[in-house]
């Protein structure tokens, strides 16, 4: 799980395309409903695969740090996942329940659209858990300094935490599960080295 989480999240977040403020919103969901909903329907278990892979990679560590990187992922685990279903999917599963996007369509469903990506509900949750996730993985970072890694591993977990921290669209979430995948990566396989080696 600490490799294959990030390897396919950050796969299926290349598909992702970025919706801004002052896009419209229907006009850029009603082509991809279906992907759009399908994609964050997978998104769902793989956020919070990704928070679990986090606790494994900082499982047996000692400190402050390590214990910081703990408390934060387990609100990701809970607050990002939740996040993406309820603008992710309810965005896409509303788009899907008409036959055509008419001019009638678009006034009765923009104002929901809009409060689903940018209200204040979501919006909280998209904060909590982008700070979780920084805090997490910047502490992830802290940890394994104090434990020796070098600092290529430290720099990539700090990185990750900014990326993903930013958006998980693309090219933030691809890249930020790339430098995790390549972080965790080390620290499996120096875990997998026997130590009088």
């Amino acid at each position: 799980m600490t490799l294959g989480a990030p390897l396919a999240l950050g796969l299926l977040e290349i598909g992702h395309p970025a919706l801004m403020p002052g896009d419209d919103i229907v006009d850029t969901l009603y082509p991809i409903a279906t992907w759009w909903t399908a994609l964050h329907v997978a998104q769902i278990p793989l956020f919070a695969l990704l928070g679990c892979a986090v606790l494994l990679v900082v499982r047996g560590l000692d400190g402050r740090a390590a214990r910081i990187s703990r408390a934060a992922i387990a609100i990701f685990i809970v607050v990002y996942p939740a996040f993406d279903a309820a603008v992710g999917v309810a965005s896409g599963l509303l788009v899907t329940t008409f036959s055509a996007p008419t001019t009638e369509v678009r006034v009765a469903i923009d104002p929901f659209l809009q409060a689903l990506f940018w209200g204040p509900v979501t919006g909280t949750l998209a904060l909590i858990g982008a700070v979780s996730w920084l805090v997490a993985l910047v502490a992830a970072a802290f940890a394994w300094r104090r434990a020796q890694a070098p600092m290529a591993v430290v720099a990539l977990f700090a990185l990750s935490g900014l990326l993903l921290a930013i958006a998980h669209i693309r090219p933030f979430g691809p890249l930020a599960c790339l430098a995790f995948l390549l972080a965790a990566g080390w620290v499996e396989r120096t875990r997998m080295v026997p130590a009088h080696l």
